[in-house]
């Protein structure tokens, strides 16, 4: 008996030191250097270096993993030629948790072979869990038993898919119910259902250094609000051009209603400060909607991703609104103990009034400044890094140049990083590959102080304030190659050099460190025949 109880008491000994040593192990991981943090308004890599984070949207809005079928591993290296160092990988709530509480391995196995193809070409990823209208019954995102519509009807009559949040009861009160976390299967709140998805895939990539963080929800809207504020902002530019009242109203929204009617309505609020005053009509209702109700989910499911991952970064959405200028009310994160959460990153999306429609290529560059200035604003009130989550949607449309490059302008100035909305079969030949594809700063050993390029004059200058050790990273796309320009780093320094970029004509200029802190100056100017 005596060496049958000192066999069990060795036994749980040994258990209980395989146990702790698990225990370590977990929180060693949860606690591993980030591969990408946050620091002020910047992004900084392992070694330091401030990183420019640019990319595009790959998006599987399917329950199946369908939508992005056709892209491979060939597609990932061909973002790696274009210049791009990140990629907004997105996927659905249903594709994840197709049933309430049973979590799919095949999503996990989807998702783990696109990280691997990035990781081999050199793309940082940033996870998004994507909805448009809430639900795959009208669009894509939650699985039908998380829709709960108390019998509400759908009706999507508008001009462009995203009439829907306004006409539509049933999307709005779904997603009513999912900021009321109401009960749907076995009794437990949709919200908490939700966080246990996001913490289910957190839990699979905390130790992936090529996944730098976690997207909590695209574009989320704020319900039966946005109808009210659709009617505030028409309201408000009835009364802006002299129509005000009910019947001024009516009279706004029916020339809304017609494709004739929306271009003249939109010719009327190219003026920025007439725009902001519009917008400024509902921004109260949305900030309120943000600090009652979205401010409450994010941290909801930032704590459920935290409970696995402490190191990879929560990229923070606005409420839908935002995404064409209105001020965003959101707050940073704080962890458990009441502290702000260290790793976390602002990301919203600027879309003009045109987009999916087919005057696209008729932007406004008095509303999209305004946008950016604002995303901008926020960043700083946040006191956190921007990635421009979504932009553009111009869907191949050859017109579009002009305004693209007027917002790569915006991101230049800005010092942000971008995902361009998104990646599509005939990628190359598009028109915006020309903003696109454009050289800038991938990583700086020190502070940016300011790039610009000029994609007519081939021309391209960066300044940075150079500290410690380390190299600077530039891409260079086949345009602007060494043979075809004079590539000036001042001061000199130790000589630069230049790395190929897969089998293209693109290239990385590779800038070594100087011994002493200071101010540097990369400039590239073409050759005159």
């Amino acid at each position: 008996m005596s060496t049958s109880r000192n066999l069990r008491q060795a036994a749980l000994c040994a258990l209980a030191t395989i146990l702790l040593a698990v225990s370590a192990t977990a929180a060693a991981r949860r606690s591993a250097q980030p591969p990408l943090r946050a620091a002020g308004d910047k992004f900084l890599d392992a070694t330091g270096r401030q990183v420019i984070l640019h990319g595009l949207n790959l998006v599987d809005k399917s329950a199946d993993w369908t939508d992005y079928a056709w892209v491979g591993e060939q597609d990932y290296a061909a973002m790696r030629d274009w210049g791009f160092n990140c990629i907004r990988l997105g996927f659905t709530w249903a594709s994840i948790e197709p049933q309430p509480g049973q979590y799919s391995e095949k999503a996990i196995v989807e998702l783990k072979k696109r990280v691997a193809w990035a990781k081999k070409y050199g793309l940082q990823v940033v996870l998004d869990m994507h909805q448009d209208l809430y639900s795959m019954k009208y669009s894509d995102g939650a699985p039908e038993w998380a829709t709960l519509t108390d019998g509400r009807p759908h009706i999507a009559d508008g001009k462009v898919w995203s009439d829907a949040y306004v006409t539509s009861p049933a999307v709005q009160t779904s997603m009513d119910n999912f900021y009321a976390n109401k009960e749907g299967p076995g009794g437990v709140g949709l919200q908490d259902r939700y966080a246990g998805a996001w913490r289910f895939i957190a839990r699979h990539f905390a130790d992936e250094p090529t996944v730098v963080g976690y997207d909590l929800m695209n574009e989320p809207f704020a319900g039966s609000l946005v109808a009210q504020g659709m009617m505030l902002h028409f309201a408000q530019l009835a009364k802006e051009l002299g129509k005000p009242g009910e019947k001024g109203l009516a009279e706004i929204l029916a020339l809304w209603g017609t494709p004739e009617g929306r271009k003249e309505l939109l010719k009327q609020v190219g003026d920025e400060q007439l725009y902001a005053r519009v917008l400024g009509a509902a921004q109260p209702l949305f900030q309120e909607f943000e600090r009652k109700r979205l401010n409450p989910f994010f941290q909801k499911v930032s704590r459920a991703i935290r409970e696995v991952d402490a190191s990879h970064l929560i990229f923070l959405e606005t409420n839908g609104a935002s995404n064409m200028g209105v001020y965003t009310a959101i707050e940073p994160l704080s962890l458990r103990d009441g502290k702000r959460d260290p790793q976390q990153a602002y990301a919203p999306h600027g879309y003009d009034l045109v987009t999916d429609t087919p005057d696209v290529a008729t932007a406004s560059n008095s509303r999209i400044h305004l946008i950016f200035v604002r995303h901008q604003e926020s960043s700083r009130r946040l006191g956190l890094p921007m990635l421009v989550g979504e932009w553009g949607a111009y869907y191949g449309d050859a017109k579009i140049l002009p305004s693209a490059q007027y917002i790569c302008r915006q991101f230049e100035q800005m010092l942000c990083g971008d995902t361009y909305w998104a990646l599509e079969k005939d990628m190359a030949t598009q028109a915006v590959m020309q903003a696109l594809c454009r050289p800038y700063p991938m990583a700086v050993a020190g502070v940016v102080s300011s790039y610009r390029s000029d994609p007519e004059a081939r021309t391209f200058e960066c300044t940075w304030t150079e500290a410690g050790a380390g190299e600077s990273r530039f891409y260079l796309p086949a345009s602007y190659h060494p043979r075809d320009g004079t590539i000036t780093v001042q001061p000199a320094g130790a000589r630069w050099r230049f790395e190929p970029v897969g089998q293209t004509d693109a290239c990385y200029l590779v800038v070594p460190s100087r011994p002493q802190a200071g101010s540097r100056t990369l400039t590239f100017t073409p050759k005159r025949s």
